[in-house]
């Protein structure tokens, strides 16, 4: 990552991997970034892109979006109802729930680490606990495996990428400070 925190006229920095969150969104940024500087012309945008990983609101809320239906699915598929009423049931109990980490675990962590910044933490209370139920859920017969098989796909596929993008953190930060420059 780099220690800019902005770019200035530089269209080309929307795919800056340190613009990103997650392992998967910072190697696929990586890639478009590659072919976006092998692209001969001007820079004409006047353009001020942020370099903070949490300003892509796309990939933020796509993974927000992702974790709420998959929580979603599970508590449809142990309702006793029939099928669009489990929907709608089990959205209402995901929406409860997935606040339960930030409610409890919150209060948890401050009292035991004191005020700051427990984003983190947090999340990988939430992440852990889907992993968890995403195991216990691919082991049933229930139509929501699909989902928990889905969602430990997704999980290692970004394990992969963080990975690479590890092995590649030299070649990617001399990438991004060539874009910058």
């Amino acid at each position: 990552m780099t220690n800019i925190n902005a770019a200035v006229d530089r269209p080309r920095a929307r795919w800056l991997p340190s613009r990103h969150h997650f392992a998967l969104a910072r190697l696929i940024a990586c890639a478009r970034l590659r072919s976006a500087m092998r692209a001969s012309g001007p820079a004409t945008d006047h353009i001020v892109l942020a370099i903070d990983p949490d300003q892509t609101a796309a990939e933020m809320n796509g993974v927000a979006l992702w974790v709420f239906l998959t929580a979603a699915c599970y508590f449809a598929a142990l309702l006793p109802w029939t099928l669009p009423l489990s929907l709608v049931g089990g959205m209402l109990l995901a929406a409860i729930a997935l606040h339960l980490p930030f409610l409890i675990g919150g209060a948890l962590i401050r009292a035991l680490t004191g005020d700051g910044d427990h984003i983190r933490i947090i999340s990988l209370l939430t992440m852990s606990l889907m992993t968890i139920a995403s195991s216990w859920i691919a082991t049933t017969t229930t139509w929501a495996r699909f989902a928990a098989w889905l969602f430990l796909a997704v999980l290692f596929v970004n394990g992969l990428a963080a990975i690479i993008t590890w092995v590649l953190r030299r070649w990617i930060a001399a990438l991004e400070e060539q874009c910058v420059r």
